[in-house]
């Protein structure tokens, strides 16, 4: 981390332990492993927070202020961005592969400051007791947290409210490709983080295009994610039809959905009945989405 911004988060840490109004933007992400078991956390700005992917629960102001004294008290602004590791030249012998045994990084005011540690070489006994501190912190509150034992429960939980918009993630290509593609079709790549979905149309020679971001309200995201509910997602067989190539994944917390659908041989338009239909209006929602968002949404030109 270079030493300007260092210094810009160091402030900004200082500001954010004293005065909650000064934390915008935070989001806290732990994880470390312990025993042989990794434990993980992720805390977003207002206290939202997940726990090993599984489930969600609340801090309190008063609790996040605690979580940000423990990187102050333990200098986390000045640590190095990583700890043990494999030296270059011996990175290639069996054996030896690098994994990353803890990690911590803190995005705060624009800046965000992370650290891993590295199995092998030398280690750091601090970081990992400040990242297993954190951990700690939050695993008592995180039991009762909420979860969804499928991806249709948790859509309909975050329709409900009861799952925030940070759970949900959603990615959708759709691309005509060899000789029997579909020429008229749109081509393009459609995301869905949280409220934010953003598109972008690709051009078979010039590529992709610089994305359109829309932010959906909360309203409007609860409708998206209970029309995706009610197609049931879960029950899609991985061998659907599209007239070309389609790759759909969406996830709420730990429960997702990944499939391509595309022409296959010996499957159409009617071999999977009920279950087609509701791909097929799945698609058509994604479609419309990725419409909306070319016609009102911002396009986000990328710095030359």
């Amino acid at each position: 981390m270079r030493t300007e911004s260092a210094a810009r988060f160091n402030t900004a840490l200082q500001k954010a332990v004293t005065d909650p109004a000064e934390r915008a933007g935070l989001r806290l992400v732990a994880g470390c492993t312990a025993d042989s078991i990794w434990r993980s956390v992720r805390i977003f700005e207002g206290g939202v927070s997940i726990w090993g992917g599984e489930r969600q629960f609340q801090l309190t102001k008063a609790e996040i202020t605690d979580l940000l004294q423990q990187l102050l008290s333990a200098d986390f602004p000045s640590l190095p961005d990583q700890y043990g590791g494999t030296p270059e030249a011996d990175r290639m012998q069996a054996n030896n592969a690098r994994t990353v045994v803890c990690s911590l990084s803190v995005a705060l005011a624009g800046v965000e400051k992370k650290v891993l540690q590295i199995n092998r070489g030398e280690q750091s006994e601090s970081f990992a007791r400040l990242v297993n501190a954190l951990l700690d912190s939050c695993e008592e509150q995180a039991a009762t947290g909420v979860g969804a034992e499928n991806l249709e429960e948790g859509l309909e939980r975050i329709a409900s409210g009861e799952l925030d918009p940070v759970t949900f993630e959603l990615h959708y290509q759709q691309m005509a490709e060899g000789a029997g593609a579909v020429e008229a079709l749109d081509q393009f790549l459609l995301g869905v983080v949280g409220t934010t979905a953003t598109t972008r149309l690709r051009d078979p020679v010039d590529g992709y295009s610089d994305p359109a971001e829309l932010e959906m309200t909360g309203t409007e995201l609860a409708e998206l994610a209970w029309n995706l509910a009610a197609n049931d997602p879960s029950r899609f067989p991985r061998n659907l039809w599209a007239p070309a190539y389609t790759d759909l994944s969406m996830r709420v917390l730990n429960r997702k959905l990944s499939l391509v659908a595309r022409p296959y041989r010996g499957v159409d338009e009617n071999t999977h009945g009920e279950l087609q239909d509701n791909f097929d209006a799945t698609v058509e929602l994604l479609g419309a989405l990725h419409e909306r968002v070319l016609l009102e949404g911002s396009v986000m030109v990328a710095d030359p």
